[in-house]
């Protein structure tokens, strides 16, 4: 499948809505590819019936030939689904959904076509680190997790084990295998944020220190102020690393903000880059808007 979602038009709903095509959908989808006449046998039709509903997906756009499997009979044509979830919006910017945080930043690094290929990392709630801190970002976990099982939910064919974990706990499993990583919340808190601060002096000359962020030319640090920032684990070369953390507790959560309501704009010709961004909250401290104060990428 070339992506996990796909934005159709009305004439493609028409043919999508069909009780018959529609099975034949999620039996494509739940095998990743089959043929007429396997198809025919599982929903107990003809196979000239399910010949002529194929057609009219393929014509629609809806499914596309993948290649030909050996047979009893011969050879069978494989044919598969374009996507696993199928949208119709009256948005008039059709741009929106592959412009997504989702398909610009998670899905080309941290994911595969059916599974999800990252370890989440957030700060301990006990006293720890250099700074004897305790992080209070757990429940931006949660934020996160929805924003990814919303995508995920029908691509993802087995659990997910450990899935979020502690950075204390991270840092006593030390024979883990290499796993990408996403990282929730700044250096005082997560002990892993804080050792890949020295790669982001290295490699984009913008990291934290105390409570701010720095960079080149500037200083940030009001509370809401966050750093988005990804990049290739500079020990595991094939892993990508993704730190999401704030000045202070409130620019982790417009750092998650940002991710979950698609409030950011992903450079899309840089694989690795770092964002500083501020929060617009109100006298809740709940986060109404993000704005981008500075970018930086590498090719």
């Amino acid at each position: 499948m070339k992506k996990s979602r796909y934005l159709i038009d009305p004439k493609q709903a028409m043919v999508l809505s069909h009780g018959l095509r529609w099975k034949i959908m999620k039996l494509l989808i739940q095998q990743k590819s089959s043929y007429a006449k396997q198809l025919a046998i599982s929903l107990k039709v003809s196979e000239s019936k399910i010949h002529y509903h194929l057609a009219q997906l393929r014509q629609a756009g809806l499914i596309e030939f993948q290649g030909v499997r050996s047979i009893k009979q011969g050879r069978a044509k494989l044919l598969r689904p374009v996507a696993t979830d199928f949208i119709l919006t009256l948005l008039n910017d059709k741009s929106n959904l592959d412009e997504s945080v989702y398909n610009k930043l998670i899905f080309p690094r941290f994911c595969t076509s059916h599974s999800f290929e990252a370890r989440i990392i957030v700060g301990s709630s006990v006293p720890h680190g250099h700074y004897d801190a305790i992080s209070r970002d757990g429940h931006l976990v949660g934020e996160l997790c929805w924003y990814l099982g919303s995508h995920l939910a029908s691509t993802v064919q087995t659990p997910v084990s450990e899935l979020v974990i502690t950075d204390l706990e991270y840092i006593s499993k030390k024979s883990l295998p290499p796993k990408n990583l996403i990282l929730i919340g700044g250096h005082i808190t997560n002990d892993l944020t804080a050792y890949y601060n020295k790669t982001l002096k290295q490699k984009f000359n913008v990291y934290f220190t105390e409570n701010k962020i720095v960079s080149e030319n500037d200083e940030f640090s009001e509370p809401s102020q966050a750093l988005i920032a990804v990049f290739r684990n500079p020990h595991h070369t094939n892993k990508w690393v993704l730190i999401l953390a704030g000045v202070r507790s409130l620019g982790t959560k417009s750092a998650i903000y940002s991710i979950v309501n698609d409030q950011i704009n992903i450079p899309s010709n840089k694989d690795e880059f770092i964002m500083i961004l501020k929060g617009i909250s109100d006298k809740k401290n709940q986060i109404l808007g993000v704005s981008e104060l500075l970018t930086i990428g590498l090719r």
